[in-house]
């Protein structure tokens, strides 16, 4: 298959590089000192699973560059979306498949103001992974899988196409019949890194500690009224769940979103925290907790994306 990998960071490298290592035609759109790295010594991946150097990589500067193009994952960051709809509309066919793997709950939506409706689909991915350097994508810690499926919740024969061809590739992934649900899920559990943002702690020290547990807490009741108020439909016990999934994580792991702020980087606080504040602020929903978190952390968001 003909796979176009938008951000080639720890995402987007990431999947790419599996995907190209089990022989399918995958075009990186990568810039810079990585781009150049990639170019002259090809794409390293380190990972439990196994480490292993892609050579003769195909790596392009812009999304222009792309030719016929079947499946297209976003791996940019949420705020990037935007930006990159607008130039995808000018490279794919009517018969491209597009997989949003970012945080938050505003991706589909997004490329949907700008590319056919029959070119996008719902998606979200789990793995802690980095840029190391140039050239070098990390991964870390739990296994890497795809969350993907069309926003109708119809169970396409591409969409099975695109499952089977993640199948071959060693990604694990799941063909979702209610992928709204499955994002709103992700949206509860990535928001909590806001507190480790604001904290500058891992998930270790939030989990160990009773204090800011019982936050998350609050943070998760929080959330799943706005899914509910939005019209998701999500049983009760996601938010147990969800605090338990975090409680198993490594003790050193945090977000990328942590990262970022802790970095003085521009971060997905928008999308995360500051999607919770706003969509409950159009349903008349307290949520003190993400207010507290978003505001403090703003003034920092500012200052980097000047």
């Amino acid at each position: 298959m003909k796979i176009a990998i938008i951000g080639t960071g720890g995402v987007g490298g990431y999947f790419g590089a599996r995907l190209a290592q089990a022989r399918n035609k995958v075009s990186f759109v990568a810039r810079g000192e990585h781009g150049r790295a990639i170019n002259k010594n090809g794409l390293r991946l380190l990972s439990p699973k196994g480490n292993f150097v892609l050579k003769d990589v195909h790596v392009v500067s812009s999304i222009s560059e792309l030719k016929d193009i079947e499946l297209v994952l976003l791996g940019v960051k949420a705020w990037q979306v935007k930006d990159v709809a607008a130039q995808l509309k000018e490279v794919i066919s009517e018969n491209t498949m597009v997989i949003p793997l970012q945080n938050g709950v505003m991706a589909a939506d997004e490329l949907l103001d700008a590319l056919p409706k029959q070119n996008v689909l719902g998606g979200l991915c789990n793995i802690f992974s980095k840029i190391k350097e140039p050239g070098i994508i990390e991964h870390m810690s739990s296994e890497p899988h795809i969350i993907f499926g069309e926003l109708d919740n119809s169970l396409s024969e591409r969409a099975k196409k695109a499952s089977s061809i993640f199948n071959e590739a060693g990604i694990e992934n799941k063909l979702s019949d209610y992928i709204q649900g499955e994002i709103w899920k992700k949206f509860m559990l990535i928001c909590l890194g806001g507190l480790g943002a604001l904290t500058r702690a891992n998930y270790g020290v939030l989990c160990q500690s009773p204090e800011l547990t019982e936050m998350m807490k609050k943070m998760l009741h929080e959330m799943y009224a706005v899914a509910r108020a939005e019209g998701i439909n999500l049983p009760e016990n996601t938010k147990e769940k969800t605090l338990d999934k975090t409680m198993r994580f490594a003790p050193t792991a945090n977000s990328s979103m942590a990262r970022d702020i802790w970095a003085c980087r521009p971060s997905e606080l928008e999308y995360q925290n500051g999607s919770v504040v706003k969509l409950a602020h159009k349903h008349s929903i307290e949520v003190p907790v993400n207010h507290f978190i978003y505001y403090t952390l703003l003034p920092q968001e500012q200052e980097a994306r000047k």
